[in-house]
């Protein structure tokens, strides 16, 4: 072992009088920042709120288990620890909120191909996404690949995530192509013959769970491809593979990527109206002009308005996609009201 060599006394003196440095502060790792932004229409359950603060804060508004038009920008570094900032509404007729969001809430998904390796795997469009983590203008996401079970993790360009899902088309197999399945339960994707490993697929099951197609082969080697899901156009060893028979169907464990929204219902004591305003509306958490207001139900904004006291009158929007934080209610001058 080696060994520190003792100071001699004068020398040990001098280090216990001289000042130790302070030392660096530690800088926060920086989040994806306010010009990587994520807009789309996403469903998010009640009990999610808006609040007025990154950390801390108090909550402005929540949510119905509807489907809401949100803009986030501000992801943090690690969206388990803060909050990303949000807008609700599109522009034009909106309830307009901005606030600050708990970033793993957002429902996200793929708006397109999303590379694991480049130009080989790819998260396929549509593909439901969660958010692990952000830096300066890149999102940090993970994917369940309902085909393989496989959790797959890659960075993503802000422009390449939506809020909300996607509608995708099923992805149809060229015609004439050969069909294959693995004869294990993983299987090495390379970038060419003979070439590096790019990426390993796998399967709950030998010979299930993915179908891949091909129509070139060379020196023991099959060009293998997939869509959906998950994109393949990789090369593998043909001895890894085994020919799908004609006219048998494969399991591949898929689900329908749309989700079916049942209308949120306002249960009111007595008669209610709808009003569409003609201005800006300043939306406020209480009847009070002293108090900030929290957003504004925009130019041609659709309300209900609940009942009138004095000079306030308490409101919801007519789609309820955006409600009060409980025990609040939103409040607007009556006379802003057509």
């Amino acid at each position: 072992m080696r060994r520190t060599p003792l100071l001699a006394p004068l020398a040990l003196a001098a280090l216990l009088v001289t000042p130790a440095a302070p030392a660096a502060p530690e800088e926060a790792a920086a989040g994806a920042g306010a010009d990587c932004v994520i807009k789309g229409k996403g469903v998010l359950e009640k009990g999610v709120f808006i609040y007025s603060a990154r950390e801390g804060g108090t909550p402005i508004a929540g949510f119905a288990t509807q489907e809401v038009t949100l803009e986030v920008s501000d992801v943090p570094a690690d969206p388990t620890a803060s909050r990303a900032k949000v807008k609700t509404g599109k522009g034009g007729g909106s309830v307009r909120i901005e606030g600050w969001l708990d970033a793993t809430k957002i429902p996200i998904s793929a708006r397109t191909d999303i590379a694991l390796a480049p130009t080989h795997v790819w998260i396929g469009r549509g593909e439901q996404l969660k958010l692990k983590g952000a830096s300066p203008g890149k999102l940090q996401v993970e994917a369940t690949i309902s085909a393989t079970q496989q959790k797959l993790k890659t960075k993503a360009a802000c422009n390449e995530v939506t809020v909300g899902r996607l509608k995708v088309d099923e992805f149809q197999i060229p015609a004439g192509s050969k069909k294959y399945v693995l004869k294990k339960t993983s299987v090495e994707l390379l970038d060419e013959p003979k070439g590096d490993v790019v990426f390993t697929l796998e399967v709950p099951v030998a010979e299930g769970g993915v179908l891949l197609y091909s129509s070139e082969n060379k020196a023991g080697y099959t060009r293998v491809q997939h869509g959906g899901s998950l994109v393949i156009d990789a090369w593998a060893k043909t001895a890894d593979l085994k020919p799908f028979p004609k006219g048998e169907m494969l399991d591949a464990l898929a689900a329908s990527n749309m989700v079916s929204i049942s209308p949120a219902k306002l249960k009111v004591e007595g008669s209610t109206k709808e009003v569409k305003v003609t201005k800006d509306v300043a939306l406020r958490l209480s009847a009070n002009e002293a108090v900030k207001p929290i957003g504004v139900a925009e130019d041609g904004a659709e309300l209900i308005v609940i009942d009138t006291v004095g000079e306030w009158s308490r409101v919801f929007p007519k789609g309820l996609e955006i409600i009060p934080p409980d025990g609040k209610d939103f409040w607007v001058k009556a006379k802003d009201l057509p």
